[in-house]
């Protein structure tokens, strides 16, 4: 969700929607429309979707929960920033473009605070929070490295390399900015900086499986497939039924729905365990081999009585299922009839 944020905000979109009326190529609506004052609105503060979602990666990456619970007040502490910027940007007496000097704006029907005043008064404390909370979002990413275990110290060195390569896109960005000389090229860097985390995220994910992703993916393909069958049996049957119906009677009639409903509530459980038999068999063969050597063994274990023969069959399930270096099988000795267990 954080790494689709981005993309939410549309801020090339609304960046070439008001070019021509910051340069003045265009002139301005009199009286503004509301979609035009919503657009200044959004242009106030949609950078908001970039900045923040970067720095929650930072702070949730890559167990989805802070450092620890005594950091847990910074993600209330990011929402709570997040929420303020379109609160100030509406309650705002006038509405101007978020970007480029203008001399022009438009009265916000809802706003009362003079921006003036909320620029020199209200602004400053909560952007000199947004700093110190940037800070430690990224000392609470250093402190987990630190105190993280090998594979997670692998997963946060890719968000470290990404997190590089948008400083090193974006440095460009930032000078043509302060200098008055913004390229496109330096907007295609600075996609390039934010490009650079989903992609290291995804490596990280995949590479070192985290958040189950084998398992996300395995229940993606069995239900999407089970999904589209059900529904091409569903729209199938209702047509057929309703075509011999028709034929029949001369009318359409509801039982083609009910029985076609039925049919795919038959279907289901059936059709997916076939689904995902064949998906286990062609693409998770080892965890298809080991699921058939545990049903196996359970049924063995069912019917066999000599414990030699189990241990046996116990210990081949074990190596052949987990793959152990080394595996042994220990009894624990019964206890003599006049001792005591003492508590």
């Amino acid at each position: 969700m954080l790494m689709m944020l981005p993309s939410v905000s549309l801020f090339p979109l609304i960046d070439a929607f008001l070019a021509p009326y910051i340069q003045g190529y265009a002139p301005l609506p009199r009286p503004a429309p509301l979609y035009f004052l919503v657009i200044l609105w959004f242009s106030n503060w949609d950078w908001g979707l970039l900045v923040f979602p970067l720095m929650f990666m930072m702070l949730l990456f890559p167990t989805g929960r802070p450092f620890s619970p005594r950091w847990k007040w910074l993600v209330y502490a990011g929402i709570g920033l997040a929420a303020v910027l379109p609160v100030l940007s509406m309650l705002s007496r006038s509405l101007a473009p978020g970007s480029g000097n203008v001399d022009w704006s438009y009265p916000n029907p809802l706003g009362f605070m003079d921006p003036a005043w909320s620029n020199q008064v209200v602004l400053p404390p909560i952007m000199a929070a947004f700093l110190v909370w940037i800070v430690l979002c990224v000392v609470s990413l250093f402190l987990r490295f630190r105190h993280a275990h090998a594979i997670e110290k692998e997963q946060i060195k890719w968000l470290f390399f990404a997190a590089a390569i948008f400083a090193i896109c974006y440095i460009p960005v930032f000078v043509g900015n302060a200098f008055g000389h913004t390229e496109s090229f330096g907007n295609i860097l600075f996609a390039i900086g934010l490009f650079a985390f989903p992609v290291a995220i995804g490596i990280a994910i995949l590479r070192y499986r985290l958040y189950d992703i084998e398992l996300i993916i395995r229940r993606t393909l069995v239900y999407s497939l089970v999904t589209g069958l059900l529904a091409l049996v569903y729209f199938g049957g209702v047509t057929l039924l309703q075509s011999l119906f028709t034929s029949l009677s001369g009318e359409q009639s509801p039982a083609a729905v009910v029985i076609s409903t039925l049919l795919i509530a038959a279907l289901f459980n059936p059709l997916r365990r076939r689904i995902q038999e064949f998906i286990d068999r062609r693409f998770y063969r080892q965890k298809y081999n080991a699921e058939q050597a545990l049903a196996e063994f359970a049924a063995a274990a069912s019917r066999e009585t000599d414990l030699k023969t189990l241990t046996n069959q116990l210990t081949a399930t074990v190596e052949q299922t987990l793959q152990p270096v080394q595996s042994s099988l220990w009894f624990k000795a019964d206890q003599k009839p006049n001792e005591r267990k003492r508590e």
